[in-house]
């Protein structure tokens, strides 16, 4: 990690790659400190948009990622940054895996959020990362819908209870097509959570 920086200090371009390799194994190896600062070197660096950022970004949205207790404002800084990285991989077929992974990372930080009164600053984010993994047509149908069926319940939480119904028959025709053994938990969902009047009315 010295060597990196005293190459950073001098300017040395040849390295542009290192704090990234950096970065990912002090992060695997629980250095945070060190993974923070190679990141900022790499990022300095203005790197390609390439699989490599892809990568830096889902590193910099875990180390953002702020305990349970943290503020909604702390959740959406490291959120920013799995967004950036769906944002660049779906538009590469070779980058889709990315997407996948990126929604995985960013169900696990905002994991804590994902409650009555605090789930609702979560839809424009969710809407984001559930649109990007239909983008790219990613063949996790189960992911797909348990994102899709926590979608309906953010849009119920902020009281957007018509873009919530019109949601939630989009995510029963996609659970009916591709997982059926998921109809029950959506069908709890609707029933717990929906006036029968809002959701079968039409």
């Amino acid at each position: 990690y010295q060597l990196i920086k005293d190459m950073a200090v001098a300017g040395t371009k040849s390295c542009v790659v290192c704090p990234f390799a950096s970065h990912f194994l002090c992060f695997q190896l629980g250095c945070l400190e060190i993974s923070t600062a190679c990141l900022k070197m790499y990022f300095e660096g203005n790197p390609p948009a390439n699989q490599f950022l892809c990568r830096a970004y889902l590193c910099q949205g875990q180390l953002k990622s702020p305990p349970a207790t943290g503020s909604v404002e702390d959740f959406e800084e490291a959120v920013l940054y799995f967004l950036k990285a769906i944002e660049i991989s779906k538009h590469e077929p070779r980058y889709h895996f990315i997407v996948f992974n990126a929604s995985v990372l960013y169900f696990q930080s905002v994991y804590p959020l994902l409650q009555p009164g605090r789930c609702l600053h979560l839809v424009p984010s969710l809407r984001q990362v559930v649109q990007s993994l239909e983008e790219v047509a990613d063949q996790d149908h189960s992911w797909r819908a348990e994102l899709m069926m926590h979608l309906i319940k953010c849009l119920m939480d902020s009281g957007k209870m018509d873009d919530a119904a019109s949601f939630a028959k989009v995510t029963e025709e996609f659970i009916k097509s591709h997982t059926p053994h998921l109809y029950p938990r959506l069908f709890t969902i609707l029933i717990k959570d929906f006036c029968s009047s809002i959701y079968f009315g039409s």
